[in-house]
């Protein structure tokens, strides 16, 4: 005989109940480890009362509510360095947890199978909606770290080191990209200012590659000292850096270039 829809809907709310009973017992079932934190069981009987609320209050009240568990969920994992293969590994686990658990439910209170359809759908939706939502939130967060660590490596890459009164070295190590040449310009007015620098050495003696592009961006440097009245002098152009330079035409003009740190100091400084 055909279910008929008060029917339907009183199995499909008894399947949520019953989940809803269940959720500790399950949660802990599906404990990766005996000493986990609280604070991972706590999250996996929320996911489980999420599912359960799906089959309660209906699948459109549960679905914002999964999605930001699910967001929550990625931050933390990121912050806490959880893998993400390891989690998104758990969700076929937790899937069949909850399938065999409907199965069970269904067996003991003779569900009609068109209620196991209509239970289908409402939680494969949810199980990939929070998926989706723990690995956006994932990726953001850990591309949000990555930015962060490279930022503030950055800005440990262009420190001001004073040596005199009114006279520090700014030594710049690595390649100099566009982002880094703004960051340099900026923390070289920010220190000759809050420093009162009357000179600022640029040490490129750790710079493999002075192209035309870095060229532009130390004049850019330089120039903006100027303005401020900061004399900047280059040191540590070693021999290679300055045949390449040759190479492609860089010339310094009026910029008071040394081939060492040493030399430059020893000149105008000591």
């Amino acid at each position: 005989m055909p279910v008929n829809e008060p029917i339907l809907k009183e199995e499909v709310l008894l399947i949520g109940r019953k989940l809803e009973e269940s959720k500790l017992e399950m949660a802990k079932e599906l404990a990766p480890e005996e000493n986990e934190t609280e604070e991972a069981l706590r999250l996996r009987v929320e996911l489980l009362q999420l599912f359960a609320d799906g089959f309660i209050i209906g699948y459109d009240a549960t679905r914002p509510r999964i999605e930001q568990w699910g967001k929550q969920t990625g931050e933390l994992a990121v912050r806490f360095e959880v893998e993400l293969d390891a989690s998104l590994k758990s969700t076929s686990g937790f899937r069949n947890m909850i399938w065999n658990k409907i199965e069970e439910i269904s067996n003991e209170e003779g569900i009609s199978l068109k209620t196991i359809f209509e239970v289908a759908r409402i939680i494969d939706p949810l199980l990939d909606q929070v998926v989706y939502a723990f690995s956006s939130a994932y990726v953001e967060a850990y591309r949000d770290d990555i930015d962060k660590a490279r930022e503030s490596f950055l800005e440990l890459s262009a420190p001001i080191v004073p040596i005199l009164e009114g006279v520090a070295i700014l030594p710049i190590i690595g390649d100099i990209d566009t982002y880094r040449a703004s960051l340099l310009l900026e923390k070289s007015l920010e220190g000759a200012t809050s420093k009162n620098l009357s000179h600022l050495f640029i040490d490129l003696s750790g710079v493999n590659i002075v192209d035309t592009m870095v060229a532009n961006n130390i004049f850019k440097i330089i120039d903006s000292l100027e303005l401020i009245g900061v004399k900047g002098i280059l040191a540590g152009i070693r021999p290679e850096v300055a045949m390449t330079m040759v190479s492609l035409g860089i010339e310094f003009k009026g910029v008071q270039t040394h081939s060492t740190l040493k030399q430059a100091l020893a000149k105008h400084i000591l």
